[in-house]
């Protein structure tokens, strides 16, 4: 229950700062936007106006892995998330650029196009390559 309720502070933040922002997306923002979830069910991520949410599964399938921040799109196939809160303390201040493509109504992330961890180190080559996740639109 202790982790839980960070868990959902962070959460009510993000719908909090969702909620309450009112910059004018650009096209590339509104493609993106929204709640995802993962193909396999087991993360979830929110993106809206340059901010993100994200919560998921550890292998043993408790929902306390999460992570949120800013993210910037960088061009019509790349995305920088600069993660400012998760449940690792050092991640925070990473930045992940990740290349995705959107079709049929899910979005596909490549993982770990760059990577410099919270000590502006560059690395990259140490994580694994062609690693990628497909998330669909969240229903109601």
């Amino acid at each position: 229950m202790k982790k839980l309720i960070p868990l959902l502070l962070i959460v009510g933040l993000c719908f909090t700062f969702i909620s309450t922002s009112a910059q004018t997306p650009s096209a590339q923002e509104k493609s993106v936007s929204g709640a995802w979830v993962s193909q396999d069910g087991k993360e979830f991520t929110m993106m809206n106006n340059g901010f993100f949410s994200s919560v998921s599964a550890d292998s043993a399938g408790v929902w306390n892995q999460t992570h949120a921040g800013s993210y910037t799109i960088d061009n019509a196939n790349t995305i920088t998330f600069k993660v400012l809160y998760s449940s690792f303390p050092d991640h925070i201040g990473a930045l992940n650029t990740v290349e995705y493509n959107i079709k049929d109504g899910a979005i596909t992330m490549k993982w770990f196009k760059k990577l410099v961890d919270a000590k502006g180190v560059d690395i990259t080559a140490q994580v694994p390559k062609d690693t990628q996740t497909t998330y669909v639109r969240a229903k109601k």
